[in-house]
């Protein structure tokens, strides 16, 4: 089996790992578009019984008829000692930390230098990061463990390689299903097809994961839903549409540009890595000479698939980073004195990337969140809330990061809150029967992006309360009036909630 030519010591690694993390505890709410919802889903799966929030009088789980569980059980059982927030701050630094730690162990089973993971921590704060995809881009350190597993298994097929292989293929099917699939590729690339006398023997540890994609595709509504939406997925956009748009989903995080600076200084670094390493002798694995697909695949899989496999969406944007992430183990690393330079620049790129990501999210902290804190205080627990964000968006993140705010309502406070992918099939959270809200199953396409045009008979008498940020809102004489506002943020209240005992409310 080969290994790494870098001298570099595992505490190394991990300080490295340790400083990615950064821009998960640096604030409380960092603008990552998707997770408050996350958060929401936690506090439902960990308190559906608590009275304290009175969860269980609204939702149900959904745990063993959907795959989009891995993150969620690992939050779930976090929050016991830490609490739903710490809980998701450690499961976004396994993403951010573990990422650089898991492609430091494939680049060791290929046998190429340990220290080309340090191209990868510029790539971590990706627009499917700030898009708060969180489920989706958990998977990927899962995703390379696991291709490193095969490598080793393949190189020394031992009954414990094989397990482990086994166990982290289930586990990656567990967090999202492209990590599945883009570990699935790898495998099947790097599976040792000139030896048919051990084909079943080598290709054993996989059974377990693809007998539980075959029982998702078939027995779960989710699966069957994705299943039957291969014809979409084929609706890509024409080159001339997509061609533009990679460097946007590559890595666009912040609207004023400064994160594509650390894109391109890395990208001429690897440029400098190729022309130091002329000459040098590299002692690569034989088996990676394959893996040069896989990075390819995700351009072709990029630029021939749409955006939406049914209930998933923003399919093929995910290709552009799992390309450019994929792709660090075709570079060569410099030996000597030239390696070490490029370690140096390698660490200074990085850690400025990573102290102007915690630039930005500081900045929006203390100069966008505004008063959402005091928003939720000024509703009482266990309550009924529609989001309405006429506001959604932000003057340093080209997302929508303030689009399910409401959701921390939830987190804190219990309740029910709209929007949710609560209903949806893929969800670990449904409604009970009779407790979903006017109209939401299934919801109206973009309901959350277009509170305009949510009618009134969808929020009154049903909900209790209304957050809205910015303005829009208008509840006719007899619905709803203004319970407390400052800045963009404002809480309405319905007449029937206020005309009832002070106690009861």
């Amino acid at each position: 089996m080969s290994g790494s030519r870098s001298s570099y010591p595992p505490w190394f690694f991990w300080l490295v790992a340790l400083m990615c993390t950064a821009p998960a505890w640096i604030v409380k709410h960092p603008p990552l578009q998707d997770m408050p919802f996350h958060l929401a889903t936690l506090r439902i799966l960990h308190d559906q019984s608590n009275p304290l929030y009175g969860l269980s009088a609204y939702y149900q789980t959904n745990l063993f008829h959907t795959q989009y569980l891995l993150y969620y059980l690992c939050g779930t059982l976090l929050a016991y000692p830490l609490g739903i927030f710490k809980a998701n701050v450690v499961l976004m630094s396994f993403y951010l930390g573990g990422t650089p730690l898991a492609l430091r162990s494939l680049l060791s089973a290929l046998g190429k230098d340990a220290r080309l993971c340090l191209f990868v921590v510029p790539l971590l704060v990706s627009t499917m990061f700030t898009l708060g995809l969180l489920p989706y881009v958990f998977g990927t350190p899962l995703m390379l463990w696991a291709i490193a597993a095969s490598v080793r298994y393949f190189d020394e097929p031992t009954a414990k390689h094989g397990v482990v292989v086994a166990l982290l293929a289930i586990l990656v099917f567990y967090s999202h299903i492209v990590p599945f699939a883009l570990f699935g590729l790898a495998f099947a690339l790097l599976f040792p097809w000139d030896k048919p006398a051990s084909w079943l023997r080598l290709g054993a540890p996989v059974v377990p994961s693809l007998g539980l994609l075959a029982w998702w595709l078939k027995a779960s509504e989710a699966g069957r839903t994705a299943g039957g939406g291969f014809r979409k997925l084929l609706e890509a956009a024409p080159l001339r549409e997509k061609l533009p748009r990679i460097f946007a989903w590559l890595a666009e995080p912040f609207k004023d540009g400064t994160h594509e600076i650390g894109l391109v200084a890395i990208g001429l670094l690897a440029l400098v890595a190729i022309g130091l390493s002329v000459g040098d002798k590299e002692r690569t694995s034989p088996i990676a000479r394959r893996f040069w697909v896989v990075p390819v695949a995700c351009v072709i899989l990029y630029f021939t698939t749409g955006s939406e496999l049914p209930p998933f969406w923003l399919f093929c944007e995910r290709f552009p980073i799992t390309a450019a992430m994929t792709a660090i183990p075709l570079l060569r690393f410099p030996v000597g004195i030239r390696g070490t330079l490029l370690t140096a620049a390698l660490l200074g790129v990085g850690g400025t990337s990573i102290v102007n990501t915690c630039k930005h999210f500081i900045q929006f902290e203390l100069k966008e969140v505004g008063a959402i804190e005091e928003a939720i205080e000024a509703i009482g627990p266990r309550k009924k809330v529609a989001g309405l964000m006429y506001d959604p968006g932000s003057e340093s993140v080209p997302m929508a990061p303030f689009i399910h705010y409401v959701s921390y309502y939830q987190v804190e406070k219990g309740g029910l809150v709209q929007f949710s992918y609560s209903g949806f099939p893929h969800w670990p959270v449904q409604y009970r029967a009779g407790a979903a809200p006017p109209n939401s199953e299934p919801l109206r396409l973009r309901w959350e992006w277009t509170p305009e045009q949510v009618p009134m008979r969808e929020l009154f008498p049903f909900y209790d309360y209304v957050l809205t940020r910015g303005s829009g809102f208008r509840p006719p004489p007899g619905t709803f009036h203004i319970k407390w506002s400052r800045g963009l943020w404002t809480v309405w209240e319905s007449e029937l909630l206020a005309a009832k005992p002070t106690e009861t409310r």
